[in-house]
């Protein structure tokens, strides 16, 4: 198995974990009576869904996966993941409300959700791409 393989395996298993933490974490507080409480849930679950989807997806894959390609696709996830974060985090402060569709409760927490997931997926995919580097 090639190191790039093997570190691929790796994001993918702690990807899998942090989507499984996301979903049922975000479930257990979309119950909450607070709505800045629920909507952060809520995001936190929908995230957690498609990181589980993404990490199965890479699990099932049956071509294995080569260093230019790896490394390409972690930066740019890094490069979409700082834009998760700078999107998230005006929504936490100016709480817009979308014309009405949220609360400026709602919007902090789903911002809130956002700046937290952004920051996660950050912080997985610049590790393992910097970990392509050095081998």
């Amino acid at each position: 198995m090639t190191s790039a393989q093997t570190i691929a395996d790796t994001l993918g298993r702690r990807l899998a974990w942090w989507g499984g933490g996301s979903v049922v974490g975000g479930l257990a507080l979309a119950a909450s009576s607070s709505e800045r409480v629920r909507a952060f849930g809520l995001q936190s679950a929908g995230w957690g869904a498609i990181d589980l989807a993404i990490a199965g997806i890479g699990a099932a894959r049956s071509k294995p996966v080569t260093s230019p390609s790896l490394r390409r696709t972690l930066w740019i996830n890094t490069a979409l993941d700082v834009g998760y974060v700078a999107g998230g985090a005006p929504m936490m402060y100016h709480r817009p409300s979308f014309g009405g569709r949220l609360t400026r409760d709602r919007s902090w927490g789903h911002g809130a959700a956002v700046v937290v997931q952004g920051a996660a997926l950050l912080v997985l995919d610049a590790m393992h791409a910097r970990q392509l580097e050095l081998h």
